[in-house]
């Protein structure tokens, strides 16, 4: 566990850190939103299917917020199957629409993921 006392980000830092969260609050929205059309309507299968489709996320939530690098790198690993399960869905010609936002947000994590590490790594000069 890093026990080291949170260093201040520089600007370019912050910038990426701040459209990688804004990324990661639509996902967990588009999660809400998939799971509310595909239910067809308010019922109490809806916060189930949601929090089933989103703890993954959940789990990286803390490592992200206090922009420690390992946890970035690993949710970088993670967000790929996210990706594997967008392009499935904009195959399917009735969700097409729902799998290109989530293709969109998934790549932009993913990129802001890595742009994070390797600027933190660079500002820092220390291994991930």
């Amino acid at each position: 566990m890093d026990l080291a006392p949170q260093r201040q980000l520089p600007a370019s830092l912050q910038r990426i850190r701040q459209a990688l969260l804004a990324c990661y609050g639509g996902l967990l929205l588009y999660f809400a939103l998939s799971s509310y059309l595909a239910l067809g309507g308010p019922s109490l299968a809806w916060p189930v299917v949601w929090l089933l489709q989103t703890l993954p996320l959940l789990l990286f939530a803390p490592g992200l917020l206090q922009a420690r690098p390992r946890p970035h790198a690993w949710f970088s690993f993670a967000i790929l199957l996210y990706f594997c399960h967008a392009v499935l869905v904009a195959f399917d010609p009735g969700r097409r629409w729902l799998g290109i936002i989530e293709v969109l947000l998934c790549s932009a994590i993913f990129v802001l993921l890595i742009l994070f590490i390797r600027k933190y790594r660079d500002h820092f000069q220390e291994p991930i």
